[in-house]
């Protein structure tokens, strides 16, 4: 069945405007007869807008800017799967919802995607299996989410939940960048004042002082010390710089290296922890969510290690599924290092009630807190860090600075 939209006209000549499921073409027509209405056009998914040229403009402009050909990211998709659950609930078909899902965006390459997928339905294939087949952007754990609400009926609410994760996912990663990007801002400024004055202000004073017959302060020496030797080797120290980033991020590619890599982050201070919260977090919303709608423990866990980005915690709930293999319970199966003490504990609990799913969401809910906690304690320790740090920097460089220009003057 596809959906087809029509404009007609009735008996009394009237204009009518509507939607109806049929088999082909052939048999929308004959559906329209039956109703004794006079075909004046006949489209297959929703009716293209009557737009002003104005409104046709904007729409050009906006197709031509690089957003438009972007990939679909989280937030396109969490936009998407709250429409159809919206849709849904309003009483739609599936193919209906991603029709008008696909008319709605803005994105042509979200566009082409949603358009793939009811294409699919129509060929006869499930929502989830058509998810599967285009792999990304859709994850396994949408996939499996996904087909359990198609099983149970509820794939209106499923859909919300992947919504809200999705949601939530987003509003992780944007508190840690948040509480990067002042610190890197900070310190990017203070390393450009302090060039700028070592390397061409001093050294000028310096060489008019020499020119004088003056001694020149031991600062303005050693700023000019420094300005020389990042001449001669800041080259060199750049491309080893460069080259270690490179070696790090060839690294990750790599299963060993990222395993070291993935390692060495959650052994730093504070950020491992904002780490291990962020990945707990993540964790137990899937757990609770694949738990909730019908998923087995197993294949909850399989879901899982493709939500854990860490490979340490990777490792471990692949462990956790083959003790669960075994026939151990899912709360002696994450008994292991790495993962918190919060976390195994509820889960036993969880198991010992029958009420895991809800258990996870309130543990999810938990770690979210303690990685707000977290951010703001980084936050907070870095701030007065780097302002101790650039104020030390700046004030020996205007010392030296200030220090020159009075010896220049005949005062130093």
């Amino acid at each position: 069945m596809a959906m087809y939209s029509y404009i007609a006209l009735d008996g009394q000549g009237v204009e009518q405007k509507g939607e109806l499921d049929a088999l082909d073409e052939r048999d929308a027509r004959v559906l329209l007869r039956a109703q004794r209405l006079r075909l004046m056009r006949l489209t297959e998914g929703p009716l293209p807008e009557d737009m002003t040229a104005w409104e046709q403009a904007v729409k050009l402009i906006e197709q031509a800017l690089p957003r438009a050909w972007m990939p679909a990211k989280g937030k396109d998709l969490a936009l998407l799967f709250r429409q159809m659950s919206l849709m849904l609930r309003a009483g739609h078909t599936l193919v209906q919802t991603l029709d008008a899902a696909a008319h709605l965006t803005s994105k042509l390459r979200a566009r082409d995607l949603i358009s793939s997928l009811a294409k699919a339905l129509r060929e006869g294939l499930s929502l989830s299996a058509a998810m599967q087949a285009r792999s990304r952007p859709f994850t396994p754990f949408m996939v499996k989410l996904t087909a359990s609400g198609e099983m149970s009926g509820e794939l209106d609410m499923v859909l919300e939940r992947l919504a809200n994760d999705l949601d939530r996912k987003m509003e992780l990663k944007r508190q840690l960048i948040n509480s990067l990007t002042y610190p890197l801002i900070v310190m990017l400024m203070a390393v450009g004042v302090f060039a700028f004055l070592a390397v061409s202000v001093v050294p000028k004073f310096a060489s008019f002082i020499e020119s004088r017959g003056r001694n020149v302060p031991i600062e303005a020496l050693m700023l000019m010390d420094m300005s020389a030797w990042v001449a001669e080797w800041g080259g060199w120290l750049a491309l080893s710089c460069l080259a270690a980033i490179g070696a790090t991020l060839f690294g990750y590619t790599t299963v060993a290296g990222r395993a070291v890599i993935d390692r060495a982050l959650l052994m730093t201070p504070i950020l491992g922890g904002a780490i291990r919260d962020a990945t707990m977090a993540q964790v137990a919303w899937t757990l609770g969510m694949l738990l909730k709608s019908g998923a087995t423990a197993i294949e909850s866990l399989r879901v899982v290690t493709h939500v854990a980005g860490n490979r340490v915690f990777v490792a471990a709930f692949q462990e956790a599924e083959n003790r669960l293999l075994t026939g151990k319970s899912l709360a002696k199966s994450l008994n292991q290092r790495v993962i918190p003490h919060m976390m195994k504990h509820m889960v036993a609990v969880g198991e010992g009630t029958g009420q895991v799913d809800q258990v996870m969401e309130a543990v999810g809910e938990y770690f979210r807190k303690s990685l707000d906690a977290r951010i703001k304690l980084m936050t907070s320790m870095i701030e007065p860090v780097m302002l101790i740090f650039v104020g030390a920097v700046v004030g020996f460089v205007y010392y030296a600075f200030f220090k020159t220009i009075m010896s220049a003057g005949g005062g130093g």
